[in-house]
C-alpha cells in the first residue's frame, strides 16, 4: 500500500529524493563494478581460453551484479513500491537471465560466424541482423516476453473497456485487444501502455492505475489522459522512429566492438576469446551514444504529451494524473540535472505537469 503523504509534502518529494539518491548510488556502483569485471575478463581472455571466456561472461557479471540488484529490491520494498518477496524477485531475475542467455548465446555464435565469413567488415551484416532481431522482439514482446514477467487478462465489458475503446476509436489507432496488466501482484507503481507492432499491438492498463482514487469519474478521466499519451506514441509512429534511432546506436556500438576486437582480442576475430572484447567495445560504444538517445526519447515523450492534451482537451486532468503517478511511483519532480541529461528517457515530471496546465506556455522541448 502506498504511504499517505504528509500535508506539507503532498507528492512525497522528501521520500522521493532520498529514494532516488540511493538508487543512483547503487546504479553507479553497479555500473563501475560491472565495467571493471568486463575489463578483467578481457585482460584474462588468453589465459581463460575460448570456453573459459564464455563461462566467465555468463557467470561472473551476473554474480557481481546480484548484490546490487538485491539492494535495489530491498530499497523498493522499504519504500512501499515493490510487493515481491525476495524469492519472487529472484525468480524474475532467473527468468531474465534465461531470456538473456537464450538470445545472447545464439547472437554471439552468429557474430563469430560473421567474423569468419567477413573478417574485415563483419560489423555490417551483424548490424543488419541486430536490427531485424530488434524489430522481431518489438513484435513479439506482448505475446512472448511480457507474459513471462507479468500476467494480464482481457478487460471485460464495463466502464473501463468503454472508456478505452472510445478513446482508441477517436485516435484512429488500430488496436487488436485491451488487457488489464496485473501489476499489483508485484508493485504499487502505476502505468498504462500500448505494446507491440501490427497484429500484436495491444493496450495494457495496469490494475494499480486507479488505486487510491475513490471517485470513478476521476479514475476514468485519469485513465483516459494517460492512455491518450500512449496512443500518441502509436499515432506518431514512435516505435518505428525509435527503431531507426536504434539503428544509429547499434552502428556506433558495433564500431566500438570492432575496435575492441581488433586491438584487444588475443586470437583475433572469429574466435571465442574475442567475445569479451566484443562485449566491452559494444558496451562502451553504446554508453557513449546513450545520452543522445535519451534526448531523442524525451522529445518523443513531449510530442505524446501534446497529442494527449489535444485529443482529450483535458490538460488540468492530465496534470493531476501525473501528480498522482509521481506520488504513487515515488518519482522526483526535478531529478539532478546532470543525471537527468545523461540517463532520463522521459522529461522531468515538473515540466510535464506545468506544460499540461498551460500548453500554450513556452517549454524547452529539447
Amino acid at each position: 500500500m502506498t504511504a499517505t503523504p504528509p500535508d506539507d509534502d503532498p507528492l512525497r518529494q522528501r521520500q522521493a529524493h532520498a529514494y532516488g539518491k540511493a538508487r543512483r548510488r547503487l546504479a553507479v556502483a553497479d555500473g563501475i563494478v560491472g565495467l571493471a569485471v568486463l575489463v578483467a575478463i578481457v585482460a584474462a581472455a588468453g589465459t581463460l581460453g575460448g570456453w573459459g571466456c564464455v563461462a566467465a561472461l555468463i557467470v561472473v557479471p551476473a554474480l557481481v551484479s546480484l548484490p546490487f540488484g538485491l539492494a535495489r529490491h530491498r530499497l523498493s520494498r522499504r519504500n512501499g513500491l515493490s510487493r515481491q518477496t525476495v524469492g519472487g524477485w529472484l525468480a524474475d531475475r532467473a527468468k531474465g537471465l534465461a531470456v538473456g542467455l537464450a538470445l545472447g548465446i545464439p547472437a554471439g555464435l552468429a557474430v563469430l560466424g560473421l567474423q569468419r565469413a567477413f573478417p574485415h567488415w563483419w560489423p555490417v551484416p551483424a548490424w543488419a541482423a541486430a536490427l531485424l532481431l530488434s524489430a522481431a522482439l518489438a513484435v513479439l514482446f506482448p505475446v512472448l516476453l511480457l507474459p513471462l514477467f507479468l500476467k494480464s487478462r482481457p478487460i471485460g465489458e464495463g466502464p473501463v473497456a468503454d472508456e478505452v475503446w472510445g478513446l482508441v476509436r477517436r485516435s484512429g489507432v488500430d488496436i487488436r485487444e485491451v488487457r488489464e496488466l496485473l501489476m499489483s501482484e508485484k508493485t504499487s507503481e502505476s502505468n498504462a501502455m500500448v505494446a507491440g507492432i501490427g497484429p500484436t499491438r495491444r493496450v495494457y492498463v495496469g490494475d494499480t492505475l486507479a488505486e487510491g482514487v475513490e471517485d470513478e469519474e476521476q479514475a476514468l478521466g485519469e485513465l483516459r489522459v494517460v492512455l491518450a499519451h500512449e496512443l500518441g506514441h502509436q499515432k506518431r509512429h514512435d516505435m518505428w522512429r525509435l527503431l531507426c534511432w536504434s539503428a544509429v546506436s547499434l552502428a556506433i556500438g558495433l564500431a566500438g566492438a570492432w575496435v575492441a576486437v581488433e586491438t584487444l582480442a588475443p586470437d583475433g576475430a572469429g574466435h571465442l576469446t574475442s567475445l569479451p572484447a566484443l562485449m566491452l567495445g559494444l558496451s562502451i560504444g553504446s554508453a557513449l551514444v546513450s545520452p543522445a538517445g535519451n534526448w531523442y526519447s524525451r522529445r518523443r515523450e513531449w510530442a505524446a504529451d501534446r497529442y494527449a492534451i489535444e485529443l482529450t482537451g483535458e490538460g488540468p486532468l492530465f496534470a493531476s494524473a501525473f501528480e498522482r503517478l509521481v506520488t504513487a511511483n515515488l518519482a522526483e519532480l526535478r531529478p539532478p540535472r546532470l543525471w537527468y541529461l545523461l540517463t532520463a528517457s522521459h522529461p522531468a515530471p515538473a515540466e510535464r505537469i506545468a506544460f499540461a496546465r498551460n500548453p500554450s506556455s513556452e517549454q524547452d522541448l529539447h
